[in-house]
């Protein structure tokens, strides 16, 4: 299972251009972070090819050790030419037109790297409906992905300023709706749950924390773009891809 918060701490160009730089320690950390974040949107995008689960698992693999790590595509990445997931998604749909389905099979490795492999509900979480094209079932999972990690951060940070009642009702009115299509659940239960005072008091500490992660969010997107003056666009587009989720 890959770690909820695996390449949060640092963004992606960041740890793209540590990639082969004279730190090799770093340089490889940053390669597995990379590929980690990346591996649910291309195996959501393989998926939606109409491979089955396991075909897709090794696909995915295969894609993972052979072009992002073997034929080392960080190293084509360029700011000036936009997104890094654009040049993924490319070498992507040239990998699996290239590529006999039997040599996939294969097992691989690099460099002692473990495979990687999604959990049940890691999988279920960037199920998408059959109607959804690859191309949108792999910006879907990227942009679940990196909900998740910004998630993960904000929760962090409610635990460690004494907010961790805050974030239950966030998590419960907005985050669980949100990823997974769960009914919010009521101010009523929650403030029978929390011992809280009234359904005011729940709701201006929903709205305490989806500020923060507002924040986090636009901190994050802002980071991850060459231009970082476009971050509101892309939380835009990164909310309408999470609808496809649910």
């Amino acid at each position: 299972m890959l770690p909820p918060d695996a390449g949060s701490s640092q963004t992606n160009w960041t740890m793209i251009f540590t990639v082969g730089g004279e730190d090799n320690s770093a340089s490889e950390k940053a390669l597995e972070l990379l590929a980690r974040r990346y591996w649910p949107a291309v195996y959501a995008y393989i998926r939606n090819k109409g491979r089955d689960v396991h075909e897709a698992s090794d696909l995915t693999q295969g894609f993972v050790c052979d072009v992002m790590l073997g034929r080392k595509l960080f190293h084509e990445a360029d700011p000036k030419r936009g997104r890094f997931r654009t040049l993924l998604l490319t070498s992507l749909q040239n990998y699996l037109r290239e590529r006999h389905r039997y040599v996939t099979r294969k097992k691989r490795s690099h460099q002692g790297m473990q495979p990687m492999s999604l959990s049940e509900t890691e999988t279920n979480l960037i199920h998408l409906a059959k109607d959804v094209s690859p191309e949108a079932a792999f910006n879907s999972a990227w942009s679940v992905t990196l909900v998740r990690e910004v998630l993960e951060q904000a929760r962090r940070a409610c635990i460690a300023d004494g907010f961790e009642a805050h974030w239950v009702v966030f998590e419960q009115r907005v985050v669980r709706p949100m990823l997974f299509g769960a009914k919010p659940a009521s101010y009523k239960s929650l403030v029978e749950r929390l011992d809280l005072d009234d359904r005011s008091q729940a709701a201006n500490m929903m709205i305490t924390v989806k500020r923060r992660f507002a924040r986090m969010m636009l901190a994050e997107t802002g980071r991850t773009m060459s231009r970082p003056e476009k971050a509101l666009s892309e939380i835009k587009d990164i909310l309408k891809d999470l609808e496809k989720t649910t």
